[in-house]
């Protein structure tokens, strides 16, 4: 069975940023991109196409409009709106680190997890030691990714439980 997973827009900038596009490719067989949020990552950064192709599993999709997807834009920028119509259309998982965003896509039933969840899932498939998993996170939050204290000191936990296995 493929392992798939639709993607908003906030937690490919940072991974881009940190250089770390691939490590969705080693979770993921196929992320899947709504067209708004390949259209919101672009007017960022122009090359981040090229980077995308070359990490080799995201794959850019057309969201049909639906009365849904009309409703969703009145709560959520385009990207989130179109990442969460099209993780309800497939029944997947998606990533959202915007509270909002997250909000009503657990309210909608579906799985969500974000950046700093995907770095814990990197370690547990060994993907990344633990101790390189947490660096990744502290470089996140340097290049401006938010997470409470609370949630910092619960990803450190799980990591250095990771680390004792």
């Amino acid at each position: 069975m493929m392992n798939l997973i639709v993607s908003d827009t906030t937690t490919l900038i940072i991974l881009e940023r940190l250089d770390a596009l691939s490590m969705l490719c080693s979770l993921f067989d196929q992320i899947l991109i709504p067209q708004a949020v390949m259209d919101e990552l672009l007017t960022g950064n122009s090359e981040i196409n090229e980077l995308m192709q070359l990490a080799g599993c995201y794959n850019v999709v057309s969201v049909k409009t639906s009365e849904r997807l009309l409703e969703l834009y009145q709560w959520l920028d385009r990207g989130e709106a179109e990442a969460i119509e099209l993780a309800l259309t497939r029944q997947l998982p998606v990533i959202i680190d915007e509270r909002k965003g997250r909000k009503i896509a657990r309210q909608k039933q579906l799985s969500v997890i974000g950046l700093a969840g995907l770095i814990v899932l990197a370690a547990k498939r060994q993907y990344k030691t633990p101790k390189a998993a947490l660096e990744l996170l502290d470089k996140a939050i340097l290049s401006g990714f938010r997470l409470s204290s609370k949630l910092y000191q619960q990803i450190k936990t799980a990591l250095s439980e990771i680390e004792k296995k």
